[in-house]
C-alpha cells in the first residue's frame, strides 16, 4: 500500500505512549491533536475499489477496525492502545511488509504534528528511545525544532485550505552512534502525514495577511506567521508516521562538499576531517584510515612530511632518509605500474614478499588492506588506504562504499598539492626573491604590459618618493670570535697530525714521516699565540698537499698503518668530531643569535604590514641587517599619511630595544658567548627605488639617493671624531644621522622608550670620523635596559 515507505517489522507487543525527551516546543507552539484511526479507515474505503486481493485486504481491515469502536474515536487513554496491542501489531504489519530486512524497518507511529510516539519497531527504539522517551537530535535548537514543527502544520493547512503547496522541509537528520560498531552514522526522520486530518476552529485569515510568499511558497517570517496564522486555529485527529533512513553516504558526502567549498586551502586538520568523514562511510570501527597526498617539486615526487603524516604504510618513514627514500620509490614505481583500487582481503607474508614497502602494516597485525590510488589526468594525486586487524574485512564491497566521495577526495587531494605549490612559491618569495606582497602588484603590472606589447618591457619597477629605514644588527667581534675558533680547531688537528705520525715511525721507517712531524711542529709553534690569515692558509695547505696524500698512500701497504690512517680520516670527515668543536661552537651561537632576531622581525613584520603596506628586505652577514621602504607609491590605493612614517620609526627604534635584551638574554646560554650591536640610519629625504633585474633585488635610483647607500655601507666599523673608539657596542643602540632637524623626532621616541623604562636615561651625542666621501656625520647612542 505504502510503495514509497520503507518495509518494516512487527511491532511490539507492549504499546505505551512515549514524549520526546526535551519538550523544547511546548512553550513555544499551542497545538491541539489526539490520536484517532478513523482517518486511517476512512483512507482504507478510499482505497478499497473493485475486488483484488488488495481491496479484499482493505475490507479486512476496515471491519477490524470498525469492530473496535474505542480506536474510531480520539484516543486519550494509552490503555486503550495496549488493549488492542494485536490490531496495531496488524496495522504495523499492512503499512510495512513484513519482507523487509528488520535492520531496515526503522519506523514508529506518532501523534499527529506532536514529538509524541507509539508503537514502534524494534529497529526504531534501538536508535531512539531511551529511558521510556523519544529522543530528539542533540544538535537541534528549539528554534529548529519549532521550525520542522510548524512546517509539517503549516504544510497541511495551506494544501488543505488554499490549495498551496508549500516549499519546506521538516525532515529531522540524527547523528547516532551504532553501540555495536562503535561508528556514527546519520538517519533521517521524515513524516507521512496521509492518516492525519486536520480541522478548523475559527476564521480562516486571508493568506494576504500571512507571511507566505505566493511566488516561492516559502513561509519568510515564521513568528509572523504563528502570529497572524495561530496554530491554535485548527486541530489534528488520526496518526502520523515517522519513518527514518540511513543517510550516512548523503550526510558525509555533504559534509565533504561543505568542508571543500568553505576552506580554500587544505590543511593537517582538513585532512584529518576528510578522514573521520571517509571512515563514517566504511562504518567498520576497526578499519584504520589514510590519506596521503603525492606532491611533486620540478615535476618529481618528493617524501614530504603530509605524505608520512596521514598515510598508513608511510606513517614509519623519515624525510631524508635513504630507506625510507627507497620504500617511497618503490610505492610510487608499484603504484604507477597498478594505478586501479586494489583491495587485499588477506594481507599475508607473501604479499608483503610482493610488495615489500606493506611489511610494516603486517608487523603492525593489519590483516586486511585496500589501497585507492587517486589520480587525474595529470597522474597520481595522492593514496587512499584502509587497512584492518581482520582477515577477509576489506573487500569489493566496503570498495563499493567508497565510490561516490571519489571525485571528492581527488579535489581535496588537489587542494592540497596546489597548497604545497604555493608554500613552496610563498617561501621562495620571502626567503629567496625581493618579490613581497606588499609590491608583488607593480611586477605584475610590468608582466601586463610585457605581455600585450609583443614580450618588450617598456619600463622598469620603480617606486617613486618613498621613505627609507636601516637597521643593523652586528656580531661584535665576530671575526676575532671566528679567527680563535678556526685556531683552536686547527691546534687541535695539527696535534692529531703529530700523533698519528709517531704511531706510524715504528711500522714505516721513513725519513718523509720525520720532515712531516718537523714542519707540523713548526705549525703548532707558528699558530700557538694567534692565528694570521696566510697562517691559516699555510696550515690548510699543509694537511691537504702533503699530510693527506702520504697517509693516502702509506695505507695501502701495511694493515698496522692502514688502521692507523683510517682513525685520522674518520676524525677528520667527521663534521661532528672534535677537531671541529669550536667552529662549530661559534656556528651554533651565531645561528641562534640569527634566528631569534629573524624569529622577532618577521613576527613584527607581520603585524606592522597591517598598520601601511611597505616593503621590508632582511639580509643575513654575521649578523642581520634590513631595509624598509614605506611611501604611497608602492601602496596606491591606501592614502599615505607622515603618522605611518612616524609609526614605524618609533617601532624601529623599539624593536631595536627588544632585539638588544633578547640577544643579551641568550648570551648565558651559549657555547661562544657572543653579543650584538644595533644601528639605525636616520634619513628623513624620501628617494627612489628600482629593481635591478641583474641582481634581483632593488637598490637606489639617482646620485643624491645613491649618498645614503654609501652611507650604509660605510657604517659598520666607524669610530668617534678623533678617537679610535667603536660607535656601536653591545647592549647600545646608535642612531647615526646627517642633518640636525633629523634628529628632535627620534629624541622624543628617546624620551617615550625612557619613561617605559627600556632605555636608560642617558643620551650621548656624538660627532663620527669623517668616511670616505662621506662627511659630518652624526650619532646619538643610548644604552638599553637588558634587566629581566
Amino acid at each position: 500500500m505504502l510503495e514509497d515507505i520503507a518495509p518494516a517489522i512487527r511491532s511490539s507487543n507492549n504499546i505505551s505512549l512515549l514524549k520526546a525527551a526535551a519538550a523544547n516546543t511546548e512553550d513555544r507552539l499551542s497545538f491541539e491533536s489526539t490520536i484517532s484511526f478513523q482517518p486511517f479507515v476512512n483512507y482504507l474505503k478510499q482505497q478499497s475499489v473493485g475486488n483484488d486481493t488488495r481491496s479484499r485486504f482493505y475490507n479486512y481491515l476496515t471491519e477490524r477496525f470498525e469492530a473496535a469502536p474505542a480506536l474510531l474515536q480520539p484516543v486519550h487513554d494509552v490503555n486503550v492502545l495496549h488493549a488492542h496491542r494485536d490490531l496495531l501489531e496488524l496495522l504495523g504489519t499492512s503499512l510495512f511488509p513484513v519482507v523487509g530486512e528488520p535492520e531496515e524497518n526503522i519506523f514508529t507511529l506518532a501523534m499527529p504534528y506532536q514529538f509524541g510516539i507509539f508503537n514502534h519497531s524494534a529497529s526504531f527504539s534501538k536508535l531512539f528511545v531511551k529511558d521510556e522517551a523519544f529522543l530528539l537530535p542533540e544538535n537541534a535548537s528549539t528554534e529548529d525544532l519549532l521550525q520542522a514543527q510548524c512546517a509539517l502544520i503549516y504544510e497541511h493547512v495551506m494544501e488543505k485550505f488554499y490549495g498551496i503547496k508549500l516549499n519546506a522541509s521538516s525532515d529531522l537528520v540524527y547523528p547516532v552512534t551504532d553501540e555495536t560498531t562503535g561508528m556514527k552514522r546519520y538517519y533521517k526522520l521524515r513524516y507521512d502525514r496521509r492518516f492525519i486530518d486536520i480541522h478548523l476552529k475559527g476564521e480562516l485569515p486571508d493568506i494576504h495577511d500571512c507571511a507566505v510568499c505566493l511566488n516561492t511558497f516559502r513561509i519568510l517570517d515564521l513568528e509572523k506567521q504563528l502570529e497572524s496564522m495561530p496554530p491554535s486555529l485548527f486541530y489534528a485527529e488520526g496518526f502520523g508516521v515517522w519513518i527514518a533512513e540511513d543517510v550516512t553516504t548523503h550526510e558525509s558526502l555533504e559534509a565533504i562538499k561543505k568542508m571543500l567549498l568553505r576552506q580554500g586551502s587544505c590543511d593537517a586538520g582538513i585532512i584529518n576531517d576528510l578522514k573521520k568523514h571517509i571512515h563514517a562511510l566504511v562504518g567498520l570501527s576497526e578499519v584504520e584510515v589514510g590519506l596521503a597526498p603525492f606532491v611533486k617539486l620540478n615535476n618529481e615526487f618528493v617524501l614530504d612530511e603530509c605524505v608520512i603524516a596521514h598515510g598508513l604504510m608511510s606513517k614509519s618513514w623519515k624525510t631524508n632518509d635513504p630507506d625510507s627514500t627507497q620504500q617511497f620509490q618503490m610505492c610510487m614505481g608499484f603504484l604507477t605500474e597498478r594505478p586501479e583500487p586494489m583491495p587485499l582481503s588477506i594481507l599475508d607474508e607473501e604479499v608483503t614478499e610482493m610488495a615489500p614497502f606493506l611489511r610494516q602494516l603486517w608487523d603492525e597485525g593489519k590483516r586486511s588492506y585496500l589501497v585507492y590510488p587517486v589520480q587525474n589526468n595529470d597522474g597520481l594525486l595522492g593514496l587512499l588506504e584502509l587497512a584492518s586487524p581482520l582477515s577477509g574485512q576489506l573487500n569489493q564491497d566496503v570498495l563499493a562504499r567508497l565510490e561516490p566521495a571519489m571525485p571528492l577526495i581527488s579535489l581535496a587531494l588537489l587542494k592540497i598539492r596546489e597548497s604545497f605549490i604555493n608554500k613552496v612559491e610563498k617561501l621562495i618569495k620571502e626567503k629567496f626573491t625581493a618579490l613581497q606582497p606588499s609590491v608583488e602588484w607593480k611586477f605584475a603590472q610590468v608582466a601586463w604590459e610585457y605581455m600585450h606589447n609583443a614580450g618588450v618591457v617598456t619600463g622598469n619597477v620603480v617606486f617613486e618618493n618613498v621613505f627609507p629605514l636601516y637597521g643593523a644588527i652586528d656580531i661584535r667581534n665576530s671575526s676575532k670570535e671566528r679567527s680563535i675558533a678556526i685556531q683552536k680547531d686547527m691546534k687541535a688537528h695539527l696535534h692529531l697530525v703529530d700523533e698519528t705520525l709517531d704511531k706510524m715511525r715504528s711500522l714505516a721507517q721513513l725519513h718523509l714521516l720525520e720532515g712531516l712531524k718537523f714542519k707540523n711542529r713548526n705549525l703548532m709553534a707558528a699558530i700557538d699565540a694567534v692565528l694570521q690569515a696566510e697562517d691559516e692558509i699555510r696550515v690548510n695547505d699543509f694537511l691537504s698537499n702533503e699530510v693527506t696524500p702520504v697517509l693516502q698512500h702509506l695505507q695501502r701497504g701495511n694493515a698496522g698503518v692502514s688502521a692507523i690512517v683510517e682513525d685520522y680520516f674518520e676524525e677528520v670527515q667527521d663534521s661532528n668530531s672534535y677537531l671541529y668543536r669550536y667552529r662549530n661552537e661559534y656556528e651554533a651561537s651565531l645561528m641562534t643569535i640569527n634566528e631569534a632576531v629573524l624569529t622577532y622581525l618577521e613576527k613584527e613584520e607581520d603585524l606592522l604590514q597591517q598598520s601601511y603596506p611597505h616593503y621590508f628586505e632582511k639580509y643575513r652577514t654575521d649578523g642581520i641587517e634590513y631595509s624598509i621602504y614605506i611611501g604611497q607609491s608602492i601602496a596606491p590605493n591606501n592614502p599615505f599619511d607622515i603618522l605611518y612614517l612616524k609609526n614605524i620609526r618609533l617601532w624601529q627604534l623599539r624593536s631595536m630595544a627588544e632585539i638588544a635584551r633578547i640577544t643579551h638574554l641568550l648570551t648565558a646560554s651559549l657555547h661562544v658567548p657572543l653579543q650584538t650591536t644595533q644601528l639605525l640610519l636616520i634619513h628623513s629625504q624620501p628617494i627612489a627605488i628600482s629593481f635591478r633585474k641583474d641582481e634581483r633585488r632593488f637598490d637606489v635610483e639617482g646620485s643624491y639617493n645613491i649618498r645614503y647607500e654609501v652611507i650604509k655601507k660605510r657604517l659598520d666599523k666607524v669610530h668617534f671624531k678623533d678617537t679610535r673608539e667603536r660607535l656601536t657596542q653591545p647592549d647600545k643602540i646608535a642612531m647615526v644621522y646627517s642633518n640636525t632637524r633629523e634628529v628632535a623626532e627620534y629624541q622624543e621616541y628617546i624620551h617615550f622608550l625612557q619613561s617605559m623604562g627600556m632605555l636608560s636615561p642617558v643620551v650621548e651625542h656624538l660627532e663620527l670620523e669623517d668616511l670616505q666621501g662621506v662627511s659630518g656625520l652624526k650619532a646619538l647612542r643610548v644604552t638599553v635596559n637588558t634587566a629581566d
